[in-house]
């Protein structure tokens, strides 16, 4: 056989099998997806029957309705949508530390508006000097309170 031809042949069952194992890896993956979802409905489901009859006087449910709990529930509580992070987006926004949150991008705004080059020095003053100027500052602003 032409050494052209062998080469081919080699390429073309490698790139062949590359894209099975895309495809098993992509059909494997789905499957595990699919029975995540269908052991979370179990879990619900158990969780559900033995803790809301005796806490609420709830009754018992199906593991097709504590199937559907848990759809409800992604639906008001996050959305319909492609975003993955939509709700957790919220939640950050809504309880994340407002005033440290500004403070870090204040600071990060000042560092990246300067000269770009000379970031790479900033970790490396803030533990030789700025960790000491700061708790110097610190301790000359409490002297002035406690002059007061």
């Amino acid at each position: 056989m032409h050494m052209y031809m062998k080469s081919h042949l080699n390429s073309s069952s490698k790139k062949g099998s590359k894209v099975v194992r895309i495809i098993g890896m992509t059909l494997g993956g789905l499957l595990l997806a699919v029975l995540f979802a269908l052991l979370f409905g179990l879990i619900v489901q158990l969780l559900w029957n033995w803790l809301m009859p005796a806490i609420f006087g709830l009754g018992k449910i199906s593991y097709w309705q504590a199937f559907g709990i848990i759809i409800l529930a992604k639906i008001l509580f996050s959305g319909i949508s492609h975003h993955r992070n939509d709700g957790h987006d919220y939640f950050r926004r809504k309880f994340h530390n407002k005033e440290r949150a500004s403070d870090i991008h204040r600071d990060l705004d000042w560092i990246q508006a300067e000269d770009p080059k000379n970031w790479k020095y900033y970790r490396q003053y803030w533990e030789d000097e700025g960790k000491e100027a700061f708790e110097a500052y610190v301790q000359k602003i409490e002297d002035k309170e406690e002059e007061k």
